[in-house]
């Protein structure tokens, strides 16, 4: 292919991905815009960064500022990176001081974070080189080495929900010195949207004294990461935040603004059925939807769901089942044979077979996890206008 280059909103890099992988090319992408750069190595395998555009901070500056070690410690295992020559992180995996398996996962996030955030780019440009032609870069630390999946669907449809994600997020988390305060340990929290590497590393960084912007500076995780479980941990109703500027104690801020979206799909307290055996999801669920001006029952799997709805007689009901297990299929048969009204299943992705397992259990809707709250309120508000 040699060397391409252009105006990246002229093509789109959903469209320049596509084109490189179509033509199972091997070469360097690098795209910039203002003062902002990346170069990303383009393979049949995958992508990887090679030199990305958010400069993170060193390992051991990382684990001193969260206190998982000691000064003396950064000093002895740096002296030992020199002798050695090993790369910090296998230094702190062999004290075991981390997992490998943590870094890892922070290494995938922080290149994930970096290619997803491409499709938001406006006014960058990009030039291709082909390996053929020679091109060579040095990598850029242990991160090069992560190959991601060059899929363009499947980045585009990721980078889509991100920004759906995002913008809930900060309708919650509007300010970066609002400082996270929990008000219990969130040991049963079982949010599938919630990393638990990232969980158990972020958790101790929520002392009551850190701002979120603090929060993001010393952990391991990428930004997206860290507010996603700032979220996560808000909905289960174990966080709340406060404004460093208030003294006189936290003030929760869990309720969302009612703005046009909240407003537009209140239904004067229409009756809305959440089934779910989750004592954190399910919770967070009801509260969403009492936000948004439903009128929430709540019940689990174990009973039967014509009893259920005989208990609790609603207009939808929100089903959170796994499809991909046999008492999962159960429950939506068992749902199916009582006649429910209109009900919308939550279930974890699973691959070839969800299309198959969504028309068997008999929903008008199937929404996978980790859950997007505009759609499922869409989908509610679609079920009950009139017809």
């Amino acid at each position: 292919m040699g060397t391409l280059k252009g105006e990246l909103d002229l093509i789109g890099i959903d469209t320049l991905f596509q084109a490189l992988s179509a033509r199972q090319v091997e070469g360097f992408l690098h795209v910039r815009r203002r003062d902002q750069r990346i170069l990303l190595a383009i393979a049949p395998r995958g992508i990887r960064v090679v030199t990305g555009f958010r400069k993170t901070k060193p390992l051991g500056e990382i684990l001193l500022r969260a206190g998982k070690i000691t000064q003396q410690q950064l000093d002895e295992m740096l002296a030992e990176q020199r002798t050695s020559a090993s790369p910090l992180g296998e230094i702190v995996v062999r004290r075991g001081i981390l997992a490998r398996s943590v870094i890892d996962s922070a290494l995938r996030k922080q290149v994930a974070e970096e290619i997803h955030e491409l499709f938001s780019w406006t006014g960058a440009q990009f030039e291709f080189q082909s390996a053929t032609e020679g091109a060579t870069h040095a990598e850029d630390g242990p991160r090069s080495m992560i190959v991601l999946d060059g899929n363009v669907m499947s980045l585009m449809l990721e980078a889509a929900r991100r920004t759906d994600e995002l913008t809930q997020i900060r309708a919650l988390i509007q300010d970066d010195q609002l400082i996270p305060v929990l008000t219990e340990l969130p040991g049963l929290i079982d949010d599938p949207g919630l990393d638990r590497p990232a969980l158990e590393e972020i958790v101790p960084l929520i002392d009551g004294e850190r701002s979120v912007e603090e929060i993001l500076e010393v952990s391991l995780h990428p930004k997206y990461t860290v507010l996603r479980t700032l979220y996560g941990l808000a909905m289960a109703l174990v966080l709340k935040i406060r404004d460093r500027s208030r003294s006189e104690g936290p003030a929760t801020v869990l309720g969302r603004p009612a703005g046009k979206d909240t407003r537009s799909r209140r239904r004067n307290g229409r009756p809305v059925l959440v089934v779910s055996d989750s004592p954190t999801f399910r919770p967070a669920l009801a509260l969403r939807l009492q936000t948004a001006g439903y009128t929430v029952l709540e019940e689990g799997t174990s009973l039967d769901p014509a009893q259920a709805l005989e208990r609790h007689p609603a207009d939808v009901v929100v089903a959170d089942v796994p499809l991909d297990a046999p008492e999962g299929r159960e429950y939506c048969r068992r749902l199916r044979e009582s006649m429910p009204p209109p009900t919308i299943v939550i279930t974890e992705p699973t691959g070839p077979d969800l299309t198959a397992h969504a028309l068997d259990s008999g929903a008008r809707f199937v929404l996978t996890k980790p859950l997007n709250e505009s759609r499922l309120l869409d989908r509610i508000a679609e079920i009950l206008q009139p017809q």
